[in-house]
């Protein structure tokens, strides 16, 4: 059961996210939190820029790993959904700050974080493609990671999954490691899109890996 008990989120009319992205939410939430994220070893602080549905967060108040989960939200609904979660759910201790990341980041502390996980929603249609909307982020979060620290972000590119490992491998990767980062890999997750959907229509999600 997802938190607050949706099982798709609209923002200004736009489908968001839906439950069938659970998948990809757990592969990256694993990836941050899981065995080979050497989270325990960087202090076990995350941090989640935006917490759309509650799926990842949930993955991510799952680990042992987690000794401290703070979420970035902007929009005032899932806030509020995120806030009741927290508080009434979270098994970690959670802290929850209304806003737009681009507002809250600078006030954060360098290399206070473990592991960062960043899935936002796009507010125009340049920001919906490829590191459009995450791209702006890459040197905050190369700030805020601990040497060693993981980033793991959303990330959607092209027509196809050839188009799309394509454009994060030449694209993507080099303003990653351009920001800070020491390596940047990629994995891929299988999903199942609902028939129908309008913004995803693959059979896989990529993994964005960068090491700090």
């Amino acid at each position: 059961e997802l938190p607050g008990g949706f099982q798709a989120l609209e923002i200004r009319g736009k489908p968001v996210m839906e439950a069938w992205e659970s998948p990809y939410m757990a592969a990256l939430a694993d990836a941050v939190c899981g065995s080979g994220s050497r989270l325990s070893s960087l202090g076990g602080r995350v941090l989640e820029v935006g917490f759309g549905l509650g799926i990842s967060a949930k993955c991510i108040d799952a680990y042992d790993s987690v000794e401290e989960h703070v979420i970035i939200e902007a929009n005032d609904e899932v806030l509020g959904q995120a806030a009741l979660w927290a508080d009434d759910c979270a098994r970690r201790p959670t802290t929850v700050i209304g806003g737009f990341w681009q507002e809250i980041v600078d006030d954060l502390p360098d290399a206070s974080f473990g592991g960062i996980l960043f899935d936002v929603f796009p507010l125009t249609d340049e920001e919906a493609a490829g590191d459009g909307e995450v791209g702006p982020f890459f040197a905050s979060a190369a700030r805020l990671l601990r040497p060693g620290g993981l980033f793991v972000f959303y990330y959607d590119a092209g027509r196809n999954w050839i188009e799309c490992v394509r454009a994060f491998r030449q694209e993507t990767a080099p303003k990653l490691l351009a920001a800070g980062f020491t390596s940047v890999e990629d994995d891929q997750v299988e999903c199942r899109p609902r028939e129908g959907c309008p913004y995803f229509w693959k059979d896989r999600f990529l993994v964005p890996l960068a090491r700090r």
